[in-house]
């Protein structure tokens, strides 16, 4: 069995983790930080990402008896801001976590198949990782969008408001909203992140893509407070609002066309790859099931060099076809009014609205929306 090392313990790195060391494998996970720790992000789990976590044993019902904070989501919103809108209810539930609970579960469940934790900082330039990978048999490079290349910035903060202040709806629905001032392809978004309680708390923020604008002009602080005041159920959440937690700024590595994702015995998984969801920057599911893929990876080869081209080949066959699709199609919403278009259509048609919505939560991939719409 091989000694490997997998840097970076977020979703990606503790799948991997997991899944080498329930192969026998000894696994020694790095962090630059100690758990619990927080990652900035939209903690929204998808229809997707609920099928990915059970490859590793763990169910919503395991989530929502052991954490804290859980948020079961049964509507996906699509709107553009103030003037067109569609929720579609679903029958299977996905919800959304508060990353600092989500990874310490996820971390927990590593180091239970065998992992070994360790504590380092290894930086973005080569000499560390040169020496990781002489030291070890496989690196596995799970550092997440620092290792791979920035494609699009987002904000988050954190609202809470008094559980009587909200409809019961707004409770189970993720909203997602288009707006003119975001770029063609961006969009905010208002999660329940934690609705067990008296109190209730919100994910409110925005994700803007760089090939919209340059990247010099892009001021995300202010395009979330225009957002929150242009938008209606923004501005209106922030009027019931009890606290308000600082808005925190981070970069996503969103997918890209024919990427490399394997040198020598240094294998890149999740963000780390560019694996993230291209559309709807969601990046759990392909994270998890990179780590799955990358362990077969290693277990089907004899050697390093033989793991390398089986990962190369993996990661072509089981994500580059989705992740081309779903380029094709935010290429395609560049078009003017393409996003109320879509919202149009989904009213319209209810086979439509429950394709549409099926995909945007992860449940239909991107490259058989359009063939399933013919049945």
């Amino acid at each position: 069995m091989a000694r490997i090392a997998v840097v970076g313990a977020g979703p990606a790195g503790c799948s991997a983790g997991y899944h080498l060391a329930k192969s026998g494998h000894e696994v020694t996970l790095i962090d630059k930080s100690a758990f619990p720790r927080d990652k900035v992000c939209g903690d929204g789990i998808s229809l997707e990402s609920v099928q990915a976590l059970s490859t590793m044993g763990i169910y919503p019902q395991d989530l929502r008896r052991q954490l804290a904070e859980y948020a079961p989501i049964r509507h996906f919103f699509l709107g553009v801001s103030n003037q067109i809108s569609h929720s579609e209810a679903t029958t299977l539930e996905a919800y959304c976590i508060p990353r600092v609970f989500f990874d310490q579960f996820l971390y927990d469940k590593a180091l239970s198949a065998g992992c070994l934790p360790l504590v380092q900082l290894v930086h973005k330039h080569t000499p560390q990782l040169q020496h990781l990978s002489e030291t070890f048999d496989y690196l596995i490079d799970a550092r997440g969008v620092y290792a791979g290349q920035v494609t699009a910035i987002a904000i988050r903060a954190y609202w809470t408001l008094r559980r009587q202040e909200r409809l019961e709806l707004d409770l189970t629905e993720a909203q997602i909203h288009f707006d003119r001032h975001l770029g063609a392809t961006g969009y905010g978004w208002i999660f329940p992140v934690s609705t067990q309680g008296e109190y209730v708390k919100f994910n409110v923020g925005l994700g803007v893509w760089l090939d919209d604008r340059p990247k010099t002009t892009i001021n995300v602080i202010r395009l979330f407070e225009q957002f929150i005041r242009s938008n209606r159920q923004a501005c209106h959440l922030l009027s019931k609002a009890v606290h308000r937690d600082i808005p925190q700024v981070y970069p996503l590595a969103t997918a890209q066309k024919g990427n490399r994702v394997s040198e020598r015995n240094i294998l890149k998984i999740g963000d780390a790859a560019n694996l993230t969801d291209p559309l709807t920057g969601e990046g759990i599911a392909n994270a998890i099931l990179s780590g799955l893929y990358v362990s077969q990876a290693i277990n089907m080869s004899a050697n390093p060099a033989a793991a390398a081209k089986n990962w190369q080949y993996l990661y072509q066959s089981r994500f580059e076809a989705d992740l081309r699709a779903g380029l094709k199609i935010k290429a395609f919403r560049r078009f003017s009014l393409m996003n109320t278009v879509l919202i149009w259509l989904m009213k319209q048609n209810p086979r439509v609205a429950r394709q549409i919505s099926h995909a945007v939560a992860g449940l239909v991939p991107y490259h058989e929306v359009f063939a399933s719409l013919k049945y």
